[in-house]
């Protein structure tokens, strides 16, 4: 485990964790904001789904690509999606924010609900993208469930043929059960993860009303039993026990990873245990960075609104950029 000490400003955990998303960050983009500017939306279809992704050439002929996935009820839209793909564009890379099913605007590309064991299908995304840039490096970087996804995908790269030059989880759920309680104990995160999660669903019952032959989710105000609900309901899971144990990042997982990996969580975090990392093992591909502050996702520097995820994810990438520089001119 490496512990890091990055000026993390303000200390408190919940204001972190709210930064990380709020819309004031996004003033740093009013003026230039060369990845929305510039992308190109893109359906990605395979036999399991369509997901929805947005991909920006970068000006300097790239031969890097930077795949970023946001988080639960997040979107390729999420403020921590942009800023880090305008800090990565702005390094030289390419970038392609990738959209969850039912994230962003994509509801009525699937008729069957998002739930968090749908990896396969964003195995099948993931391959599509790196199939249509042969010849690029790819790093990826998730956020929350995006990193728990990450994790996922990267264990499975051999399998599926993909590769990665390096991979990034900030702030993933590793045990996701120990998640939600942690989320269903907090009167501020259990009322906005609800409202988001709903606000997600109607949007779903307008497009596919058969799929509700039961509308007493509505007025459900406890998100565990509205997952318990849903997951009975929408999938072929029995009980959130087995739901929670699909997703969940294993020893079997970390040692399934054989690219170079950072997994960045904060002591603080309010809905991510810290106890729970313990399950990554001590492997020469994997690195648990870790900060005493920083909350979830956040990891704000001060009243610039920086991230540090930003500032670490540039440093290991250039890094990464000028040793294999260095390797190709002394071979020639």
């Amino acid at each position: 485990m490496i512990i890091c000490q990055p000026p993390i400003k303000p200390k408190n955990k919940h204001l972190q964790s709210v930064l990380a998303s709020a819309k004031i960050r996004l003033l740093r983009l009013r003026k230039n904001n060369p990845v929305v500017d510039n992308e190109v939306p893109q359906k990605l279809e395979n036999p399991l789904a369509t997901l929805l992704g947005f991909y920006t050439k970068n000006h300097t002929d790239s031969d890097t690509l930077a795949i970023l996935l946001h988080g639960w009820e997040g979107s390729s839209q999420s403020t921590y999606i942009q800023l880090l793909a305008d800090s990565l564009y702005q390094q030289g890379l390419d970038i392609y924010r990738l959209n969850l099913r039912d994230h962003g605007d994509s509801h009525h590309m699937n008729e069957d609900l998002f739930h968090s064991c749908r990896i396969e299908e964003v195995v099948h995304a993931v391959q599509d993208i790196q199939q249509q840039f042969p010849g690029k490096k790819f790093i990826m970087c998730g956020f929350s469930l995006g990193g728990n996804f990450a994790l996922r995908v990267a264990a499975k790269a051999d399998e599926a043929g993909l590769s990665f030059h390096h991979v990034f989880a900030v702030s993933p759920p590793i045990i996701p059960k120990h998640s939600m309680q942690a989320i269903h104990a907090s009167k501020l995160y259990n009322k906005y993860f609800l409202r988001k999660w709903k606000r997600s669903l109607h949007i779903k019952n307008r497009l596919f009303p058969h799929l509700f032959t039961d509308h007493s989710w509505q007025q459900e105000e406890n998100l565990e039993r509205l997952t318990q609900k849903l997951i009975v309901a929408h999938t072929e899971y029995t009980s959130t026990d087995d739901y929670f144990n699909g997703y969940s990042i294993t020893p079997d997982t970390i040692r399934a990873i054989n690219c170079p990996t950072h997994v960045i969580t904060a002591w603080d975090d309010p809905v991510i245990p810290f106890k729970d990392f313990s399950t990554i093992d001590r492997l020469p591909q994997i690195k648990l960075i870790t900060t005493a502050h920083g909350g979830h996702c956040g990891f704000i520097q001060g009243w610039g609104m920086r991230s540090w995820i930003e500032d670490h994810i540039i440093k290991t990438v250039v890094t990464d950029q000028s040793e294999d520089n260095e390797r190709y001119n002394e071979s020639n």
